[in-house]
């Protein structure tokens, strides 16, 4: 049993979930995963002009003793649900997104594939509350 939040690295706008994903695994005595997935390794095509951020969540992921876990795929739903089985999540975190591809958001397309974990969206009032 794990705990993982799929983060996009190079955003701030994730840390509430890394934070709440660590939480709940400290709460269950478990490990817990950040995953982000990236266009290209080791932090995706635009972690140059994003540097500050990606040590900023990096740094964040230590602090809150969580391991990180970069993935190189073009799909990112299916993507997260390959590392997430490989790690034996059992809760994975991610947070509310718009709608992207054919109007389905990062977890409606992760939900449509149907996970083998439960899947937590962390939205703006839960961000705020945190």
């Amino acid at each position: 049993m794990s705990v993982a939040a799929a983060v996009r690295i190079a955003s701030r706008a994730d840390a509430a979930v890394i934070e709440r994903a660590a939480s709940f695994a400290a709460d269950a005595q478990t490990t817990c995963y950040i995953v982000s997935v990236v266009d290209e390794l080791p932090y995706g095509r635009d972690a140059d002009e994003a540097r500050d951020v990606v040590l900023e969540n990096l740094t964040l992921i230590e602090s809150v003793h969580a391991c990180p876990v970069m993935q190189e795929g073009d799909d990112v739903a299916q993507t997260l649900l390959t590392v997430a089985r490989g790690f034996g999540v059992t809760t994975l975190f991610i947070r509310r997104g718009i709608s992207l591809l054919l109007g389905r958001s990062l977890a409606e397309r992760l939900l449509y594939l149907n996970p083998p974990f439960d899947v937590v969206v962390v939205g703006a009032e839960d961000i705020e509350s945190a």
